[in-house]
């Protein structure tokens, strides 16, 4: 269980929404909702990232800084991608509402003072947790989903790089 912060945590959190809208925010609506082989495309990944932003986040967070030993449910993904309703709507949506719950959550973030960060809870699955796992967990989760977007993105590319493709 961590009680310090990497520095660089926090700037992942609050740069992911400004990189999801670099990478996908000028191409064709067609081009960010084509599905990859597991079924998702990179307007689904940023959907599912706007829909757990506030449970796996700040309603986590929250929990813990009430006070130790806070109980920490485990959160249904597919439920929360369901109710948002956004894997349905333009990505520009997705991007939108993904932008404005991660500010919100930054403002949360960058509050908690570092003897805050050991604060613990015990999730439903994992068990024993801190704030600053929680913290360090979202940043790994980012940039999980940012390498499966680039990595989506990069399919119909590859297969039109020609001879190039020996490289």
């Amino acid at each position: 269980m961590t009680t310090q912060l990497d520095p660089a945590a926090l700037e992942v959190l609050a740069t992911t929404p400004a990189v999801l809208r670099a990478l996908l925010a000028k191409l064709p609506e067609a081009t960010v909702s084509a599905a990859g082989a597991e079924g998702w495309s990179p307007k689904d990944v940023v959907a599912h990232l706007a829909s757990i932003q506030r449970a796996a986040v700040i309603e986590r967070i929250g929990a813990l800084l009430s006070g130790d030993g806070a109980a920490v449910p485990n959160l249904d993904e597919d439920a929360a991608l369901a109710q948002s309703g956004l894997r349905g709507r333009p990505a520009e949506d997705a991007l939108a509402v993904f932008a404005e719950l991660r500010a919100e959550a930054m403002v949360l973030l960058r509050s908690i003072e570092p003897a805050r960060l050991g604060q613990r809870g015990k999730h439903s699955v994992a068990g024993e947790i801190s704030v600053a796992d929680i913290i360090h967990h979202c940043a790994y989760h980012d940039l999980l989903h940012i390498e499966q977007i680039a990595r989506l993105l990069s399919v119909p590319i590859e297969r039109e790089r020609g001879a190039m493709r020996m490289f």
